[in-house]
């Protein structure tokens, strides 16, 4: 199991440098953010949007070419723009999914926002909150993956 407080000093700079990357994005105009998959292996960063007609494509699209890289890296993170509530009201905010390929698990943070006054970009609001611990999906490999897309997409007859 991995535990939020003993991980690597280093992963959580990445998580949270993912976090601060996808709100000074749209800072100055506003969201939603185009989901972008941050990669770390070694000092060496990268990071790729996802531009998709279904804004949901594009996180599913960072996801698959993450599970497809045939070299995994050290740590990465898929960041979209999404929705919490919180204290009974509906917020805007920024979602981090970050992976180490050390854990067994993953771990999602968010960051809220709301639009300025002028209504022109965004501003954070509050600290960024601990959503919970998800699959770590560098650890899926993609023959697993297709085998299971493969089975979902059965005809509805077949059981």
């Amino acid at each position: 199991m991995a535990a939020l407080n003993e991980q690597d000093p280093k992963f959580m700079d990445f998580m949270f440098h993912g976090l601060d990357h996808g709100v000074a994005s749209i800072a100055e105009s506003g969201g939603p953010l185009v989901p972008f998959l941050m990669t770390q292996t070694g000092d060496k960063k990268e990071l790729k949007r996802f531009v998709t007609e279904k804004y949901e494509d594009g996180i599913s699209a960072a996801k698959k070419t993450l599970i497809a890289l045939h070299v995994k890296p050290d740590f990465a993170l898929i960041a979209f723009d999404g929705f919490i509530t919180w204290e009974e009201k509906k917020y805007d905010a920024i979602f981090v999914k970050a992976f180490d390929k050390t854990q067994d698990e993953g771990f999602e943070f968010c960051q809220r926002y709301v639009p300025n006054e002028d209504g022109v970009g965004i501003q954070p609001t509050g600290n960024s909150a601990f959503i919970g611990k998800i699959e770590n999906v560098l650890l899926v490999s993609s023959n697993t993956k297709k085998s299971q897309d493969t089975e979902k997409k059965k005809p509805w007859w077949k059981f």
